[in-house]
């Protein structure tokens, strides 16, 4: 009998390269609220990962932190449609997982709200058996809790892992008591992924599915 096992995916830049429109939606944000700040793609790209409030609460005074989000999400959603893909082989990786009757979940830092237009444009959704977002939750990756909520509603699993792009992914799986892994075409690169000891790093999802394959009990 198979064991009764859970992969839980990152959304943006694990499965959805959305990288750009995020990067031009924070300088956006930062040219409004902060135009004295000389920021650099370099600087933006460890941007991404934390949640928005996570960032902005470190530039600005509270009581411009939501105003800030909203002009982020507004110029997002405004500017979106022609700047995300899905990465090479997504789909075909998740059917074979699904084909070997794996339980998977999106475990995502963005509000549902922000993260579902794209997720269902990809019609990504009729893999998945849950969704957890950044509104289910107290405390964001890299806390153990949105993957404690995922693993809850997927009624639990004998072996699970978490898969992303960033640190908090990984760490939010070790920190839950599961696999952390990262993903090579990750914006970030492997060499940072690797600075949190993730159990593996995978090169392409056809890599995902043979590592799951081999967790199954014939």
């Amino acid at each position: 009998m198979p064991k009764n096992i859970a992969v839980l995916f990152d959304l943006d830049g694990t499965l959805i390269d959305s990288n750009e429109i995020i990067i031009e939606s924070y300088f956006h944000a930062f040219k409004t609220f902060r135009p004295d700040l000389d920021l650099s793609r370099e600087d933006v790209l460890t941007f991404i990962g934390p949640t928005l409030e996570m960032v902005f609460k470190e530039y600005v005074s509270e009581d411009q932190i939501a105003p800030m989000i909203q002009t982020y999400r507004a110029y997002y959603v405004a500017n979106e449609g022609l700047h995300h893909t899905l990465y090479p082989g997504v789909v075909k990786g998740l059917m074979d997982l699904k084909n070997l009757g794996v339980k998977l979940s999106i475990v995502t830092s963005k509000f549902k709200e922000a993260a579902w237009r794209s997720f269902t444009h990809y019609q990504l959704d009729a893999f998945f058996d849950a969704f957890v977002a950044l509104d289910d939750v107290k405390h964001p990756k890299p806390d153990k809790e949105p993957v404690e909520v995922a693993l809850k509603r997927l009624g639990g699993a004998d072996y699970a892992i978490m898969i992303g792009d960033n640190h908090g992914d990984i760490l939010s799986g070790k920190n839950a008591g599961i696999e952390g892994a990262g993903v090579a075409w990750s914006i970030k690169g492997k060499s940072f992924l690797n600075q949190v000891n993730p159990d593996v790093v995978f090169d392409t999802m056809d890599d995902i599915v043979h590592y799951i394959s081999q967790k199954i009990e014939v």
